[in-house]
């Protein structure tokens, strides 16, 4: 790791038993704050795309990919960082991350089990589409996209700024799964960003055209992999969220877990 961005964490010391703690698999956010929090004024070319590789790193990890402990950077992140103009699919990677994290919560099998992934992302999807949990979204401030389309937001912006929830956790945890398990069709908002010509609009702001790119490749059936993690993307299950009539029950597709290895 030395070689991408000049350092790495010392290693664990043994104890006075002769144990040694185990290696890290990444670098905590505490260790990349206090090592790469300010890049030099007279830095050169390679030291400021060190520090941007840093950055990166460190974002990701705590968003897009972000595991159940909320402390470390893991290397394999920072590895796919090697090359800043790669290819890669992101959305897709970010996508099976978080499958593959939900998959692992459904089944926790200890006590202190979490769940990783981009909650962001899970977040927004459950608050445009159901009405549990659903915050009270505020107005939001101007977005400077300082003339350049590619700034512009996404979706997401719409709850950049929602009311707080002041409660006891457990109360709320059984009270959603109460309002969950009560859920009907006709509660359910299955096309939240519009049909037809009203399709991503946002009303009050420019969405980011970026967001609708891609959409002929919304129906695809495809596997998304994202390192070891590889879950399919099946949206003939959910084909309401696409303006089409949902067949019941949806065409079976065998997801053996060969396809988890």
């Amino acid at each position: 790791m030395e070689a991408l961005i000049g350092m790495s964490p010392q290693e664990p010391e043994v104890e006075d038993g002769g144990k040694k703690d185990r290696v890290p698999v990444g670098a905590t956010f505490t260790w990349i704050a206090a090592n790469f929090a300010n890049c030099p004024e007279d830095a050169d070319d390679e030291v400021i795309q060190r520090y941007a590789r840093v950055y990166m790193w460190y974002v990701i990890s705590r968003t897009i990919f972000a595991d159940g402990t909320g402390k470390n950077a893991p290397w394999m992140w920072l590895k796919a960082l090697t090359v800043l103009d790669n290819k890669f699919s992101w959305g897709s990677a970010a996508l099976a991350y978080l499958y593959r994290q939900l998959d692992d919560a459904c089944r926790r099998t200890t006590k202190d089990g979490g769940v990783g992934g981009c909650m962001l992302l899970l977040s927004v999807w459950s608050w445009e589409r159901l009405p549990v949990g659903r915050p009270k979204s505020s107005k939001w401030n101007t977005w400077d996209d300082h003339d350049n389309p590619v700034r512009q937001p996404t979706w997401a912006y719409k709850w950049d700024l929602v009311s707080e929830v002041a409660s006891e956790v457990n109360l709320l945890y059984k009270q959603y799964t109460n309002e969950m398990d009560s859920l009907t069709p006709e509660q359910v908002e299955w096309e939240p960003y519009g049909v037809g010509t009203n399709f991503g609009d946002a009303h009050t702001f420019k969405l980011n055209a970026l967001c609708v790119q891609e959409r002929h490749l919304w129906l695809m059936r495809c596997p998304l992999i994202c390192n070891w993690a590889v879950e399919w993307h099946l949206p003939h299950r959910v084909l309401r969220q696409f303006g089409y009539f949902q067949p019941h029950p949806p065409e079976w597709v065998d997801t053996d877990t060969q396809l988890h290895r």
